[in-house]
């Protein structure tokens, strides 16, 4: 049956098993994103005996290839209509594809050679071309479950928490499953193994999602005439709020590479503890799970924009905390659990705000573009993952890192690279989320598109 317009702007509509399901989602999603960020360079600089400015070149730019897949999937769902809908389809027959190739993603000829790095470089480029053609329709559904802007505040939230239980489990179970398959922290089979067991879970937990979301929103006439791409993209690059939201992404996930791929050499290096990897991620991790409780209630209360800015103002002055209480475990476990709360609210809103623009691109064009508006945000998670990951690794060439020559020099600059890099990014993200004005311009963009229905 197809959706009407009320069922669309009915909060209600969305039943609870279905807004369950986008948690599952970015489970399944951070079981392949969070293992990759946080372990990966690990990997190739440790296990696969890569240098690590070649490990971080290689990073860089296999990313940036495939961030620019993103659009072409975003154009393709804006015209793909079938009888599952628009957006479903790409989970049901992109999840087994995802899966098979982030197991290879983990597999390694070693030694360093040509072998392993074109091994790495293919296997990096085809996971994100994979994760991509799961992620841009997954995003996409949150603006077609539902056009109520509270509904899709609660439903990024949500998101969120998946975000955060996908942390979780790879922050606390991945070392352990590693050492238990493979005997050691730099055992090629146990991070085989590991990475299987997330790949075939993170299927099931997608193809769940696409058994579970219905698809609301109906296609607008332009989009079932197939509007012209140029006038499309025309409109994307002078949509405001959608710009941004972009830059505010990039800088979110380029800081978010930075922590989770640098706590595994501060744990090991700067704090000398491998026990303080868990601990490190499990913090951040609950942080995410905290942080989509909260930032629903927060930004109604302060308003998304100034919200958003207090937040990571507020986690910038708690840096200098970190470097006093860096030689206990738990309290330094607690304020960086705090900073990461404070700091992320914009990381939870932000998929809300994508959202949000939609409405802003129909109100300029009569495209709503979904599938393009987040292609470019999957995008632009890609391009600040390949950025932080990339600004980790170089900093580790520039400080002299050898995983077998650790030095209390080197020790110290991974320190630096890994509490002083993120904050300098955040100061970035509050310039940037302070250039979103479409808050309080929502209310009359969306009336006057109702109105033109009716008309």
């Amino acid at each position: 049956m197809t959706p009407t317009p009320a069922e669309a702007d009915d909060p209600r509509a969305v039943r609870h098993r279905e807004r369950a399901a986008f948690a599952l989602g970015d489970i399944a999603s951070n079981l392949t994103w969070t293992t990759i960020s946080s372990y990966l360079l690990f990997f190739y600089t440790d296990v696969a005996s890569i240098a690590a400015a070649t490990a971080g070149t290689l990073m860089l730019v296999a990313r940036l290839l495939d961030a620019f897949f993103d659009p072409a999937i975003g154009i393709v769902l804006d015209r793909t209509h079938t009888r599952w809908g628009r957006a479903r389809p790409y989970l049901l027959f992109g999840a087994p594809l995802l899966s098979v190739l982030t197991v290879l993603t983990f597999v390694t000829p070693g030694g360093g050679t040509l072998g392993a790095i074109s091994w790495a470089y293919v296997t990096f480029i085809l996971v994100g071309l994979s994760y991509s053609l799961i992620n841009v329709p997954y995003g996409a559904l949150m603006s077609m479950a539902t056009r109520d802007s509270g509904m899709r505040m609660k439903l990024a939230g949500l998101r969120s928490l998946g975000v955060g239980l996908g942390l979780i489990v790879v922050s606390t179970a991945t070392q352990p499953l590693i050492v238990a398959f493979g005997g050691s922290t730099t055992s090629r089979t146990g991070f085989l193994w590991t990475a299987g067991i997330y790949a075939v879970t993170g299927m099931a937990l997608f193809w769940i999602v696409f058994a579970t979301v219905k698809e609301r929103v109906p296609l607008t006439p332009a989009a079932r005439h197939r509007g012209s791409i140029t006038t499309a993209l025309r409109t994307l690059l002078h949509n405001g709020p959608w710009l941004a939201v972009f830059a505010f992404s990039v800088l979110s996930f380029a800081r978010l590479g930075v922590i989770t791929g640098g706590a595994v050499y501060f744990a090991l290096h700067t704090l000398h503890n491998p026990a303080a990897i868990p601990v490190i991620l499990l913090a951040f991790s609950l942080s995410a799970v905290i942080g989509s409780l909260l930032t629903a209630p927060l930004l109604r209360l302060l308003g998304q924009r100034r919200g958003i800015m207090l937040g990571l103002l507020a986690s910038i002055a708690l840096t200098p905390a970190l470097f006093a209480l860096r030689d206990d475990l738990i309290a330094f476990a607690a304020v960086f659990f705090v900073a990461n709360v404070i700091g992320g609210l914009g990381f939870v809103a932000a998929p809300a705000l994508v959202a949000d623009t939609v409405e802003w691109q129909q109100w300029r064009s009569g495209h709503r573009n979904e599938g393009l508006l987040f292609s470019g945000y999957s995008m632009s998670t890609k391009i600040g993952a390949a950025v932080g990951s990339a600004l980790l690794a170089w900093g580790l060439a520039a400080i002299g890192y050898r995983p077998d020559a650790v030095t209390d020099t080197v020790s110290d600059g991974i320190m630096l690279l890994f509490l002083v890099l993120p904050a300098v990014i955040a100061g970035l993200q509050a310039a940037a989320i302070g250039c979103y004005r479409l808050e309080q311009q929502l209310p009359r963009i969306k009336l006057e598109i109702l109105q033109r229905h009716d008309a």
